[in-house]
């Protein structure tokens, strides 16, 4: 379960830009870079099946093909029975052509038409298409990735699955199911959002000797460039970040959380959220809510201290007393809500707004940009804070979650597979998360948790960050104990617990 991935992300335009440095530095040719991917692919084949047999490589006619043939070249030359089939001919005159011609030097031939369907292979490898991919699959790009997915075979991607654009992770007609993707030079923003976790499998990276930091160095300082610079965030790289505690600490010590929450009938999600921002390690919760929820809090947690919400003068010392307000589980959208968010949007300290307090401020235009609050939409509720759709959102998380927070400042965190935080410094993208999660409240648990941290002096983007890992982790360590099927949200809070102790 332990993760090892770079910390730096780019997208395709910035991956384009290494490779034409490179070339230029190397006299016009980038031709080490791919002889080292094909070894890197030669490599991981031997890696996933040391006694394999018979390899097939799909290739297409650029730089991807290209690595195909140098993995195809060294496998002949190990004496492995490999085939190549090529949608066309290499590129002329491009490195691709180089890699095609040093195979068939070697011995290799390459075949234009497709296997027949009774043919298979211990491995198969696609090498179709690169991190170029910016429209719908064509043939005959379309027939071989249908063909590659029906093999009964361990399938090697190369740098990306082909038809999985390499800059947002959407797959929009055709896409190579692929048990392993083999990353090269830098990991592509595409590879944990969106679609992706359907098509990539286990991905891993071999750099080429390529040194990226630079480049994360510029983007970060390049203010008015197009691009952000991008992080990839687990729990193992946020581990420092993770709250410390004093021998010496009380209660008092470590935050006091107001969770405005829970019309009547939704009181679950206030208790979720509550129990997010235990787990968390808040010193002092207090959930504002419909009164007839008491006693099931008390009876649930009885660590939860409990105010009406109807109650304007208690609501009002809470919120004096609060050093951070989470709003919006279970509220509903109803005159008593717009009450309470039109109040928390007046608070001087920090709030995380979630759920219906999102709705609330899309539908009354009511936020305060330079407020210090960290907004947490789940797709649906990013829609309608920008007017668009979910087809929208889905088809450039990165781009959504940047136009988010560029309408309403504070730190945004766009949910959904491979969630994206960004703060308007960086975009960082959580590689953590199960299916396990796919049920109600674990949205809830999440705002509490969030909250825990902030109270606990985390900053704005820390806690975001930090929160997001944790949770990520403690559902797939929750799945991988478990069952993914079958999981709720309070199934999460002693792995929560756990986690946020290191361990």
């Amino acid at each position: 379960m332990k993760k090892t991935l770079p910390h730096l992300i780019f997208n395709s335009a910035e991956v384009y830009s290494m490779e034409h440095d490179y070339a230029k530095s190397h006299g016009g040719s980038s031709f080490m870079l791919m002889e080292r991917a094909g070894e890197a692919v030669f490599r991981k084949i031997l890696e996933i099946k040391p006694d394999v047999k018979t390899v097939f490589i799909f290739a297409g006619s650029g730089n991807n093909g290209g690595d195909g043939y140098i993995a195809a070249r060294l496998l002949l030359e190990r004496g492995i029975d490999v085939s190549l089939f090529a949608t066309s001919p290499a590129r002329a005159n491009s490195e691709a052509e180089t890699a095609y011609k040093r195979y068939l030097a070697a011995g290799g031939r390459v075949y234009t038409s497709l296997p027949s369907e009774s043919a298979n292979a211990d491995i198969v490898v696609d090498a179709l298409l690169g991190t170029g991919l910016k429209s719908d699959i064509r043939a005959p790009y379309d027939r071989f990735i249908e063909f590659i997915n029906k093999l009964n075979a361990i399938k090697i991607s190369i740098d990306v699955p082909s038809g999985l654009n390499a800059d947002t992770g959407v797959v929009s007609s055709d896409c190579v199911i692929a048990d392993y993707t083999l990353c090269m030079l830098a990991l592509k923003t595409g590879l944990f959002t969106a679609d992706a976790v359907d098509y990539t499998g286990e991905v891993s990276y071999e750099s080429l000797s390529f040194d990226t930091l630079p480049y994360y160095k510029k983007l970060s300082a390049d203010e008015g460039g197009p691009y952000l610079p991008c992080l990839n965030r687990y729990y193992e790289n946020i581990i420092e970040d993770l709250p410390l505690r004093l021998k010496s600490a009380n209660k008092g010590d470590c935050g006091k959380i107001l969770i405005i929450a829970g019309a009547f009938g939704m009181g679950g999600a206030s208790m979720l959220c509550g129990i997010g921002a235990l787990r968390g390690g808040g010193g002092l919760i207090k959930i504002a809510t419909d009164a007839r929820n008491f006693s099931a809090i008390n009876a649930y947690a009885p660590e939860l201290m409990t105010v009406d919400f109807d109650n304007a003068s208690e609501l009002g010392k809470a919120l004096s007393w609060a050093d951070v307000v989470a709003i919006g589980p279970g509220l509903t959208q109803n005159e008593r809500a717009t009450y309470l968010f039109d109040m928390v949007t007046k608070f001087d300290k920090c709030v995380v707004y979630d759920a219906d307090a999102l709705n609330l401020m899309a539908a009354t235009k009511n936020f305060n940009f330079l407020q210090k609050k960290i907004l947490t939409p789940h797709p649906g509720e990013a829609a309608r804070l920008l007017n668009t759709t979910v087809e929208k959102i889905h088809d450039d998380r990165f781009d959504a979650c940047y136009r988010l927070w560029q309408k309403y400042g504070g730190v945004v965190l766009l949910k959904g597979a491979g969630t994206i935080v960004c703060d308007g410094v960086h975009l960082t993208l959580i590689n953590e998360g199960s299916p396990a999660m796919a049920s109600g409240g674990m949205g809830d648990l999440l705002t509490g948790l969030i909250a825990s941290l902030l109270a606990q002096g985390a900053s704005l983007n820390t806690a975001a960050v930090v929160g997001c890992c944790v949770h990520g982790r403690a559902g797939l360590m929750c799945g991988s104990d478990n069952g993914v099927i079958g999981t709720k949200a309070g199934d999460l809070a002693l792995y929560i617990r756990r986690l946020v102790n290191g361990f």
